[in-house]
């Protein structure tokens, strides 16, 4: 029996586990892929106070502190969570695990768009920018995401159009650095057509996120999919933390601010 189970291993989910650890709360963080979640896709970090530079050293840095901390960091998907007496069940890799209470820090995953066209799809910049190198590429999106992965790529490839269905809706430094890299043409209030996708070698699309909640029961949702919380709790014994919980404001650094908070209040849930 854990104390604390942290599903997720993103800024939320390790500030919530250092904090848990540090508090003496037997705790341990599930991952289902990558320790650091969509930090390690961030090539350039700049707007976290304190730390400049790639998203996965962020992570490498809070992943190491956590361990420190004494909290228990581990590969698992968790399938399915239920409440059981005073304890929370939780199906990892289709083992039962229990916990006294569980902090949901799964963060979100990238919206996918349906394109008529025989072009490799991406959706992360960081993964795949080494197959474009020196090819023509489009990049889909009007955002901080859309135009920060721009900039990217634009170092490795030869050439890119940007596509966004309204304007840009990034912060100005990164349209002025955008607009003034010398391989993007941007396309403002413009989707691209199939012929226009298909003489391109590949197309990343970066059109937003939604929340990782499929293995939440829908009670604890709203329309949207997000975690509905008070006072970061969602239900007796479940808290959630970061990007998927609704009102979240998709941050890297308020990520970590709502992981240290439901970590305070799951170790007041287990002293009670």
């Amino acid at each position: 029996m854990l104390d604390l189970a942290i599903i997720g291993s993103g800024p939320a989910a390790l500030t919530a586990a250092i904090y848990a650890a540090r508090a003496g709360v037997k705790t341990e963080v599930f991952e289902k892929a990558k320790i650091g979640g969509a930090l390690t896709e961030i090539d350039r970090i700049e707007n976290y106070p304190g730390f400049v530079g790639a998203g996965s050293g962020l992570a490498e840095n809070l992943k190491k502190q956590a361990e420190l901390a004494g909290a228990k960091i581990s590969y698992g998907t968790c399938e399915k969570i239920t409440t059981a007496d005073a304890s929370v069940e939780l199906m990892i890799d289709g083992e039962l695990t229990n916990a006294r209470a569980v902090i949901v820090a799964t963060g979100s995953e990238p919206k996918t768009l349906e394109l008529d066209t025989t072009t490799p799809i991406s959706y992360c910049a960081v993964c795949d920018a080494p197959l474009y190198k020196g090819k023509n590429i489009a990049v889909i999106g009007g955002g901080n995401s859309a135009v920060q992965e721009a900039l990217y790529l634009s170092e490795i490839v030869n050439h890119i159009v940007l596509y966004s269905h309204s304007g840009l809706k990034a912060d100005a430094v990164l349209i002025d650095k955008i607009k003034a890299a010398g391989n993007i043409e941007i396309h403002e209030n413009a989707m691209p057509t199939k012929a226009e996708l298909d003489a391109l070698d590949g197309v990343f699309v970066f059109i937003g996120k939604r929340p990782a909640t499929t293995f939440l029961p829908a009670d604890l949702l709203d329309d949207k999919g997000y975690i509905v919380t008070s006072d970061f709790a969602a239900a007796p014994g479940i808290f959630a933390a970061g990007d998927v919980r609704s009102g979240s404001t998709k941050q890297a650094i308020t990520a970590a601010a709502d992981g240290a908070a439901a970590a305070l209040a799951a170790v007041e849930y287990l002293k009670r």
